[in-house]
């Protein structure tokens, strides 16, 4: 009897973490992000931006967060906000996760001609076949999205993302998908506010070629 109520219970658990996802999943449009709401986990917010800030080192490489009330934006990825930036200008947290995005696999891909490059087939001394020398690799590396996801978790920046749903029954698959979604809008957002030769060196050197020394070692 004990057994089943036991395992009654389990079945209940992840249905319910289920319906967690899905809810979360199944927005078509997000909420706006509220002052109230940003107000009440204020304190919590600039721990993990710092930490952040602190792990991977912006300060050595030449990245500077100017304000960080409006970073602390891009830990929302379910809800909607605007960036605003020192000249008047803003953007959406939806458009700084895109533009992080592609900055980080521009970044990764041209890490990988770098990596597989000096071979028969290469161009101006870059390989632009990379990918079939990379056929023998496990699958997650060669998936630049698990990539950057592991990435992530190397580094301790796991529960970065501020979800809509208490942290014990979001299942980790998907947290950590939001938590590449802030940390893509949080790129996104330091690229537009800081001299593009270190946002570059910074992607290159602290992201990229870490990435590349554990497809090689690990």
């Amino acid at each position: 009897m004990k057994l089943k109520i036991h395992s009654l219970s389990r079945q209940m658990s992840v249905c319910y973490k289920n319906s967690v996802t899905e809810s979360i999943l199944a927005r078509p449009s997000p909420p706006v992000l509220k002052k109230r709401l940003l107000t009440r986990q204020q304190d919590g917010n600039k721990l993990r931006i710092n930490n952040m800030i602190e792990r991977l080192e912006f300060k050595k490489h030449g990245i500077k967060c100017q304000n960080i009330s409006e970073i602390i934006k891009c830990l929302y990825p379910t809800k909607f906000s605007r960036l605003r930036l020192g000249n008047g200008s803003s953007y959406g947290n939806k458009q700084l996760e895109k533009l992080g995005r592609d900055l980080l696999l521009l970044t990764v891909n041209q890490t990988f001609l770098n990596l597989f490059k000096k071979s028969q087939q290469d161009i101006a001394g870059f390989d632009f076949n990379f990918g079939a020398k990379m056929n023998y690799m496990s699958s997650w590396k060669k998936n630049h999205l698990s990539l950057i996801r592991r990435f992530l978790k190397w580094n301790d920046l796991i529960d970065l993302a501020r979800l809509p749903a208490p942290r014990s029954q979001v299942p980790q698959r998907i947290q950590i998908a939001f938590d590449q979604k802030t940390f893509d809008a949080i790129i996104g957002y330091i690229s537009v506010t800081n001299d593009p030769e270190a946002v570059n060196g910074f992607l290159k050197e602290k992201v990229a070629k870490q990435i590349a020394q554990n497809i090689i070692l690990g």
